[in-house]
């Protein structure tokens, strides 16, 4: 993978992007700050000159001037000027170099002349100086103009060597940064390098690796839990595709072999009328075996697709239950297994009724089918919590207690040969568990070996 597509590449980059402009807005902020703090103190020093000289001046013949001696002077020579104009505006007075004579600027001595104090800037040699000028007053009146001048070389001198150190530190502190990026963001993206090298060696065909990394509970922590706990639901419905697949592929092919045999046993030699009639009917309740098996295999695989529509309406309970219980009855008289519905006051719950028809009929199939001659199948119902619970008991032979976990599982059978015999498929549990699902409710089944089982399902009102 490119580095410019990484993510500890871009992530950097970002870093540095950001760091380059908090930096560049720092740096900015303390020159800024500086130039004028430098700028107000030098203006601080130019009036503060200013006032001395005023302080210092003499009147000869009513013009101001300065003797020399008497100015307290900077003791960097050539770094400082004053000078000073009488009424007319003429020099009186002027102690700048010879060599580098900053120029007359008459038109901010005409000011001062007005009582106009103005600040100026005047190159001089190879420097700029700050030129201060004022009126000097004598009894209230302006009788003549003071100019005062300060080299900047000490603020552009002090400005220039900051310039230099941001100009060294800017790059210097982004290449370490970058560096610094570069190497932290390895180091928080290592587990997820980890994690894309053990999920590239997880397949569809093994799924029983994981990751077990040993993280703190953060991001990439709960990414990692995350990502176990998926493959863990993917190899569990894995494991139930493929058993599926396996049970659906056997429960096709018992019939499937039978009838085979039949028909080829039968074709072996001529028969009898009745010898065929016979083979017919047997080959007749396969296919209808395999009707059903096809059906319940359907319905399964719609309501794993999510294409069975749930149309719910309001449901009168007992008139459901009355109607199931007849639709059972000659079954039920055929085996000799009393068919009884509690008594109950009536109910009506918000549900599908085709859908609950269908549940209902499987559990009294069920329940009718493994409870013995002259046993007892009772139906009843009542609210309890907020919800409606609907049982189905019978006195039949019961259910295994290592096997109840798992008896709503598809194409399970507690009595394999005899659920077989009885032409079940081994998927009604399972169709009755996904309806209750559906419809926001469960199932479940309590059972004693030798006294029956009672099937309770929970559906809210």
């Amino acid at each position: 993978m490119p580095i410019f597509h990484s993510i500890r590449f871009r992530l950097t980059l970002w870093y540095v992007l950001f760091l380059a402009v908090i930096l560049a807005g720092f740096s900015a902020g303390v020159y800024l700050a500086l130039r004028t703090s430098l700028y107000g103190n030098l203006d601080d020093s130019l009036e503060n000159r200013a006032s001395v000289a005023l302080d210092t001046i003499d009147y000869q013949d009513g013009s101001p001037t300065l003797e020399t001696q008497q100015l307290v002077l900077d003791p960097n020579e050539g770094e400082h000027f004053t000078r000073v104009y009488d009424a007319t505006g003429s020099l009186t007075f002027d102690d700048s170099p010879q060599a580098d004579r900053p120029s007359v600027d008459q038109k901010t001595v005409e000011a001062a002349l007005q009582g106009e104090t103005t600040v100026r800037r005047v190159k001089v040699g190879d420097q700029n100086m700050r030129v201060r000028t004022l009126p000097v007053r004598r009894g209230g009146s302006v009788v003549g103009a003071l100019e005062v001048g300060l080299s900047e070389s000490d603020v552009s001198d002090t400005l220039r060597i900051l310039l230099l150190i941001i100009a060294v530190a800017y790059p210097v502190t982004l290449g370490a940064t970058s560096f610094g990026g570069v190497f932290l963001a390895g180091r928080a993206l290592a587990p997820i390098d980890q994690i894309t090298r053990i999920a590239r060696r997880i397949s569809a065909e093994d799924l029983s690796r994981r990751l077990d990394l040993r993280l703190p509970d953060d991001e990439l922590g709960r990414l990692a839990h995350t990502f176990d706990d998926m493959i863990a639901r993917l190899d569990e419905a894995f494991r139930r595709q493929r058993q599926f697949t396996a049970d659906a592929s056997h429960e096709l092919r018992t019939p499937l072999t039978s009838i085979k045999g039949q028909v080829e046993v039968t074709l072996s030699r001529e028969r009898s009328p009745q010898t065929y009639r016979e083979v017919l009917g047997t080959v007749n309740e396969e296919v209808d075996r395999l009707i059903r098996l096809v059906g319940s295999l359907l319905t399964l695989a719609r309501a794993d697709a999510g294409q069975i529509p749930i149309a719910k309406e309001r449901v009168d309970l007992a008139g459901l239950v009355a109607s199931v219980v007849e639709q059972v009855r000659p079954l039920a008289e055929e085996r000799g297994v009393a068919l009884e519905v509690a008594t109950a006051p009536s109910a009506t719950l918000e549900a599908d009724e085709d859908l609950l028809l269908q549940l209902l009929l499987n559990l009294l199939d069920n329940a009718i089918k493994y409870t013995e001659k002259g046993g007892q199948v009772t139906v009843g119902w009542a609210s309890r919590d907020g919800s409606m619970e609907l049982r189905v008991r019978d006195t039949g032979a019961g259910i295994p207690p290592e096997q109840v976990p798992r008896i709503f599982d598809r194409f399970y059978r507690v009595d394999k040969a005899r659920s077989r015999a009885e032409g079940g498929t081994g998927l009604g549990l399972s169709i009755c568990r996904w309806i209750a699902e559906a419809h926001g409710g469960s199932i479940s089944v309590e059972s004693t070996p030798g006294t029956g089982s009672t099937f309770t399902l929970r559906l809210p009102t």
